[in-house]
């Protein structure tokens, strides 16, 4: 029942505050099937945010590169602080492959103040993801857009990240709290 508590708390309440030092935007993209616009927008406007300009990455599966870089730039990413962290190919990448990634990456591995952006229904998820994965002296806030579905769309989805989350965490691949 706390999961599910989790998921309408997160319905109800306002979006996180993203820090002013935050040091990167992570924007975790969904399968290559379909870009989603709304995620990018909200990385982008969260970069606006900030006094300072860091690297916003945008973390998602080989076939999507070239669309979201071409994307990025059409939006008016600044080039020089865009980057595109290739997580495998789809079937391969997940949640899980592009905190790996995150980690590994020269350019990202050292940053210690993260704003993760995704949907707002696999905050859960990503919030004990990056708990599992990220150092523990990595802060970092997720932030969600919401993703448009009706609320029939949103139940199903809701109820897939609960047993992906239960599942997940009984295995060891994800926290099974969020930090």
């Amino acid at each position: 029942m706390d999961l599910v508590n989790e998921f309408i708390d997160l319905y109800k309440s306002s979006p996180e505050t993203v820090p002013k030092n935050t040091d990167g935007i992570v924007v975790l993209m969904g399968p290559a099937r379909r870009v989603d616009i709304s995620r990018i927008n909200l990385g982008l406007n969260i970069l606006r945010t900030l006094s300072n300009p860091v690297p916003i990455i945008f973390s998602g599966v080989t076939e999507e590169r070239e669309e979201i870089l071409s994307l990025m730039e059409r939006l008016g990413s600044p080039k020089s602080l865009t980057h595109f962290q290739d997580c495998g190919k789809t079937g391969v990448a997940n949640t899980k492959t592009q905190f790996e990634t995150l980690i590994a990456d020269p350019l990202t591995k050292d940053l210690r103040r993260l704003a993760i952006v995704t949907s707002v229904w696999h905050i859960p998820r990503v919030k004990r993801t990056a708990a599992k994965f990220l150092p523990p002296e990595t802060r970092f806030v997720v932030a969600g857009n919401p993703d448009g579905s009706n609320d029939c769309d949103s139940f199903v989805l809701v109820m897939g990240e609960i047993r992906k989350i239960i599942e997940y965490s009984a295995r060891g691949d994800i926290s099974a709290k969020p930090r």
